[in-house]
Parts: structure tokens; C-alpha cells; sequence
């Protein structure tokens, strides 16, 4: 036995006093390894007795996590945030509305394609490997964004610039589908079991940072260039930047190893024929439980859509800074999901859905009251910084959860499918949703009957999972064992 102090910032501990144990496992899939077993010595920390060293693939793994999840969502939120501008180059008309209207439509269009896109590449991972899946769909995002910008307008090939860009954004929605709970998973099944959700924060974190930049970089392009130099060339630069950003992100992925969990699975020959049937037939309680989780907490997140609409209309401040508020707010609260995926590694997964779930619909009435109260951008900002701060508390638990809780065989298929339904039903009709709700009662405060009822059926779901167990242990890697390279090529 071995006594060592272990400093390391990166998982938010300073001094970790650990006891060093080793053993030999041995497998016919792997070979034979030597594990290090890492046990936390903290007191009254049950949830966290065994902290184990996190092995350079799982690290590796949820860098790539990072920074595949932030293009994605660059990408993908970048076509929304340059509507006004997409609008009347590729669908003019006499009244703006109307080409708005239309541009915010095919905007939604993307969505609509999320539950296909993640059963197509839930099949390709579940089948073929969470990395191969996970290469085609940031591959795919990319190139979708790189020829927006390459795009030739309505006034230089007429409709046919309209139709390509549709199709360019359905084809975004396909990658999307796939993404965040694909991610999460390759994460989780490459991680100790007591590091899963801190490391699965960089996904959600990634996202997170990725929509912040997109909003960034729009509002900094716009605010340096005219408004017909904006609708001339500018609206593309932010476009064109994604394509350095994809190559990075594709590298990365290259270097990822598929995840122990998934190579035994392949080793053993239990790979799924039809994941997305046997996610249904098999899983009923356990798909039913996960799309709850994902309508509750995108139906919460969704009304960040709603908010820089209702902001710039109703407030007396130039559309521009408002971007720049919810930029920076959206970047600066980020690295709160760290400290999400610590507490839920310490605490567990459900506490930490369900206390921002319960602040939620405590602080939703105050928050909306700011919002509406001031014209001060530090009051927006402080208002939106704590609405932000719930989600990033909440994300790194929730999706590792809604992956964890299904079997290796169907886990990339069915998780992602039960976030898709959560975005679709949720997370993009809550823009228009509460809308809608906010002028028939003419008043902001309407906006609580969507997140109270989105809590609502989350705390349910989370309710009706309780005493789910790990379906596939048998499955898992002991504590520090990952399979080579080699040995993953073979299978």
C-alpha cells in the first residue's frame, strides 16, 4: 500500500490523499493489464469513495467531447443568429416580415430533422462505434457551414440558392441529432466511473461556449462593417470561420479511441441488429423516463431562444448590444458546468437535476420580473447570468444520466433519440410557445406556465426513474483499464 497526494486543478480538487492499490485483471478481449485503483479518503463522501485516475484516453475523449460539441453548436445556432440578414438574400420579398418568417422556418426545419439525424447516426454509432459516428457528424457540420458561405445568393441563381440553403439546413439538423448525447456517451464509456459526469461537462460546455461564440462573432462582425457591407460579404465571415474550426475538431476525433465499453460489446459479438427496435421493445420505462428529462430541461433552455427577440423589442437599447449582453452572459457562466459534473460525480446525478429543476420554479417569476424592470445592461445581464448558471448546473448531470441509464447495446440510439424528441417538442417550439403566450396575456410573466410546466414533467420523469439500475455492469472496464488502439482495431 501506497500513500500519495495528488494536486490537479483540472477536476477542481487541490489535494486528493489517495491509496494506491494494484492488481492484475485479465481479459481475452484485452489482454492482461495492470490497474491503479484510486480511493478517496474523504470523509462522509459516500458518493465519491472511489475516485480513480482518469486514464489519457478518457481525457482525450472528453477534449474531443469539447471541442466537437462547440462547432456543432456554432454552426448549427450561427444560421439563426444571421437570419435577419439570410433573410432577404435568399428569400426576398416586399415585406420583410415575411422573408424574416420564412428564414426563421427553415431556421426550424433543422430541428424537425434532429430525431432522423439521430437515428441514422445513433445506428452508425451503436453498430459500427461512437467514434466513427461521432467523426461523421462534426465532418458534416462543418461542410454544411463551410458552403453557406460559399453560397451564391437569390439575386445571383435565383431560387436555386434557396432550395441549397434548405437543404444545407436540414442536412445541419441531421448532424445535430446525433451530437451532444453521442458525445456524452463516448464520454461516459470512456471514463471512471466516479469522474463520468465531471467529464462529460466539457460536452454541454462546449455547446455552450460554441453558441456563445456564434453570438459573439455576429454581433463583433456587425458592429465593424456597414449594414451593406454586412449583407455584401460580411454575413459569410462568420460562416468561413467554421471551417478552420472543423478541421481542428475532425483531428481531434481521429485521436479518440472507442470506448472500452463499446469494443467489449463488439469483442463479444452482442451488437445490435436494429438498436432503435430494441431500444423500444426493450426499454420502455427507461425511454420513457429519458424523453421526459429532455422535454423538461430543453423546454427551460429553450426559452433562452425567446429572450433576445422579446429583449430587443421591448427594450430601449440598440439590437447589437443586447446580442453582446447575452454573448458574453452565455460565455462568461459557462465553466459553471464544472462544477455541475463535480457535484454530480459527488452527490449524484438525480440531486443535481432535480435542485435546479426546483430553483427553476422558485426564481423564474423574479427573473422574468428583472428582465422587464430595467433597461441597464448589468441588470439584463445579471438577470440572464442566473438563468444561465441553473442550466449549466443542471446539463452535465442530466445528460449523462439520460445516457447512463440504457444498456451499451442501443445507449448512442435511444439517448439521443429521447434528447431529439425533448428538442423538438420542447426546446424548439418554446421560442414560438411562449411567444404566442406572452400575447395573449400581455404580460412577460406568461413565460412561467412553460418552464413550470417543463419542470414539472421533469421532475415527473425523474420520479418515475427511480430505482433504475446500471443495465449493463457486467459490460464495464475495471477501474483504469482501457483496451489499446491495437487491440480496438482488431475487433
Amino acid at each position: 500500500m501506497q500513500v500519495k497526494v495528488c494536486l490537479n486543478p483540472l477536476w477542481l480538487t487541490s489535494h486528493h490523499i489517495s491509496k494506491v492499490t494494484q492488481d492484475s485483471h485479465t481479459n481475452p478481449a484485452f489482454g492482461v493489464y495492470s490497474v491503479h485503483k484510486l480511493t478517496s479518503e474523504s470523509p462522509g463522501n459516500s458518493r465519491a469513495s472511489n475516485r480513480e485516475s482518469v486514464p489519457p484516453a478518457a481525457r482525450r475523449a472528453a477534449i474531443a467531447g469539447f471541442v466537437g460539441t462547440f462547432i456543432e453548436y456554432y454552426d448549427y445556432i450561427l444560421f439563426g443568429v444571421l437570419a435577419v440578414y439570410l433573410g432577404p438574400l435568399f428569400f426576398p420579398s416586399d415585406n420583410p416580415a415575411v422573408s424574416m418568417l420564412i428564414t426563421l422556418s427553415v431556421f426550424g426545419a433543422g430541428f424537425i430533422a434532429r430525431p432522423l439525424g439521430g437515428v441514422i447516426f445513433g445506428r452508425l454509432g451503436d453498430r459500427r462505434g461512437r467514434r466513427t459516428a461521432l467523426l461523421a457528424t462534426v465532418a458534416l457540420m462543418g461542410l454544411c457551414s463551410g458552403l453557406m458561405g460559399f453560397l451564391p445568393t437569390y439575386s445571383s441563381i435565383g431560387v436555386t440558392a434557396s432550395v441549397i440553403l434548405v437543404i444545407l439546413r436540414l442536412l445541419q439538423g441531421l448532424s445535430a441529432g446525433a451530437e451532444m448525447l453521442g458525445s456524452v456517451t463516448l464520454v461516459l464509456e470512456s471514463s471512471p466511473t466516479s469522474r463520468r459526469t465531471l467529464l462529460a461537462s466539457l460536452t454541454p460546455l462546449g455547446a455552450g461556449f460554441g453558441g456563445g461564440v456564434a453570438l459573439l462573432m455576429a454581433a463583433v462582425v456587425s458592429l465593424t462593417v456597414s449594414k451593406e457591407a454586412m449583407l455584401d460579404y460580411g454575413w459569410r465571415i462568420p460562416f468561413l470561420a467554421s471551417i478552420p474550426l472543423t478541421i481542428i475538431a475532425f483531428i481531434l476525433r481521429r485521436r479518440v479511441e472507442d470506448s472500452p465499453e463499446f469494443v467489449k460489446l463488439a469483442a463479444d459479438d452482442r451488437v445490435s441488429k436494429s438498436p432503435i427496435r430494441e431500444a423500444f421493445l426493450g426499454n420502455k420505462r427507461r425511454m420513457l423516463v429519458a424523453c421526459g428529462i429532455a422535454i423538461g430541461i430543453n423546454g427551460v433552455a429553450g426559452v433562452n431562444a425567446w429572450l433576445g427577440p422579446y429583449l430587443i423589442s421591448s427594450r430601449e437599447l440598440p439590437a447589437s448590444q443586447i446580442m453582446l449582453v447575452l454573448a458574453i452572459s452565455m460565455l462568461i457562466i459557462q465553466p459553471v458546468a464544472f462544477i455541475g459534473g463535480w457535484l454530480g460525480d459527488t452527490y449524484g446525478r438525480r440531486i443535481m437535476i432535480t435542485l435546479p429543476l426546483i430553483a427553476f420554479v422558485v426564481l423564474c417569476i423574479p427573473i422574468l420580473w428583472i428582465l422587464g424592470a430595467t433597461d441597464a445592461p448589468i441588470g439584463l445581464m445579471g438577470a440572464v447570468l442566473v438563468y444561465l448558471a441553473l442550466l449549466s448546473l443542471m446539463n452535465p448531470a442530466a445528460y449523462t444520466y439520460m445516457a447512463s441509464i440504457f444498456p451499451t447495446e442501443v445507449r448512442f440510439t435511444a439517448s439521443n433519440f429521447c434528447q431529439n424528441v425533448g428538442t423538438v417538442l420542447a426546446g424548439g417550439t418554446a421560442p414560438a410557445a411562449v411567444a404566442a403566450l406572452v400575447l395573449a396575456t400581455g404580460t412577460r410573466y406568461a413565460a412561467a406556465y412553460w418552464i413550470l410546466s417543463s419542470c414539472l414533467i421533469a421532475l415527473l420523469a425523474l420520479w418515475l426513474g427511480r430505482g433504475l439500475k446500471d443495465p449493463d455492469s457486467s459490460l464495464k472496464a475495471s477501474p483504469g483499464i482501457m483496451p489499446s488502439v491495437e487491440k480496438a482495431k482488431e475487433l
